[in-house]
């Protein structure tokens, strides 16, 4: 069973208010960081990867079905997110951005079930 903690929930909605807040900024404003296009096309894959470990720390349940529900759940995010950028000034909807959006999620469920026997040795440290 699947149940989600809610203060953990909130770290994670206010990542995704985040993104969306970003992906809504227009053109010129990104333009004016200073960042190359490479840049700021790469950078999707580190932000999608820390939504990813926030959204998985804020879900209990087996691992596969979290993996799955965080997989999906943040494609149809990051798909919502491209066609925002439909309607902001200077900004377009991108396959390619997107592919980098779910290549991030896919790292960051790798980096958390790689770290999931560091986290069990950890807590059965803690609570002897």
């Amino acid at each position: 069973m699947i149940r989600v903690v809610p203060v953990r929930a909130a770290v994670a909605a206010l990542y995704m208010a985040g993104v969306l807040w970003l992906s809504a900024l227009p053109g010129r404003t990104v333009a004016s960081w200073g960042f190359s296009g490479r840049t700021l096309d790469l950078l999707h894959i580190p932000m999608f990867t820390g939504l990813a470990l926030a959204t998985l720390w804020a879900i209990v349940g087996s691992r596969r079905q979290r993996a799955l529900l965080v997989f999906v759940g943040l494609a149809l995010f990051a798909a919502g997110d491209e066609l925002l950028q439909l309607w902001v000034p200077g900004r377009d909807a991108s396959l390619a951005d997107f592919v980098r959006d779910a290549l991030g999620v896919l790292i960051g469920i790798g980096i958390a079930e790689a770290a999931r026997p560091v986290a069990l040795a950890l807590r059965r440290e803690w609570e002897r």
